[in-house]
């Protein structure tokens, strides 16, 4: 017997990012995947906010709950398997090594995070996990320009595993 599929799944907590996640609960019922869902407290994020003076430790303890909480609502929903990890550092480097540790089929990632012009500063980190992994990224628009019950898609997909 094979084991389910695993999908990674990050998020910033963005609409874009929540639309990833719904997209991936949605995928993850049909195929019978597990999902980890991940944030990662970037550490530039962190040296930002304390040059402003803003307890990102705060932060940090509020990113957890909203994980746990309002991030994770559309995998509960559905009634997925999932669990939920919250990391810190490049969030690239995080989430390539968190994929490589969970054995993960598919990463998911919104194609658009919280700030285009840190997107276009930085490169984006969707734009900079397709081009560094070595595993199938898959890459969710903020809205939903296809069909979701398309017969074959998990054939497909299961296919490719």
């Amino acid at each position: 017997m094979s084991r389910p599929l695993r999908l990674l799944v990050a998020t910033d907590g963005s609409p874009a990012a929540q639309r990833a996640v719904e997209w991936s609960a949605d995928f993850a019922r049909r195929v019978d995947a597990d999902v980890l869902l991940a944030h990662v407290v970037s550490s530039i994020g962190e040296w930002m906010m304390s040059i402003a003076q803003i307890d990102y430790m705060r932060i940090e303890t509020e990113h957890r709950l909203l994980l746990e909480g309002l991030w994770s609502e559309p995998l509960r929903e559905t009634g997925v398997r999932y669990r939920t990890k919250l990391t810190r550092g490049d969030p690239v480097k995080c989430l390539l090594g968190l994929a490589d540790e969970e054995d993960a089929d598919f990463l998911v990632i919104a194609k658009t995070g919280r700030t285009a012009a840190g997107d276009f500063l930085l490169g984006g980190t969707a734009t900079r996990l397709a081009h560094r992994s070595t595993r199938p990224v898959i890459l969710v628009a903020e809205r939903r320009p296809w069909p979701v019950d398309t017969p074959d898609a998990a054939d497909r997909a299961r296919a490719r595993v």
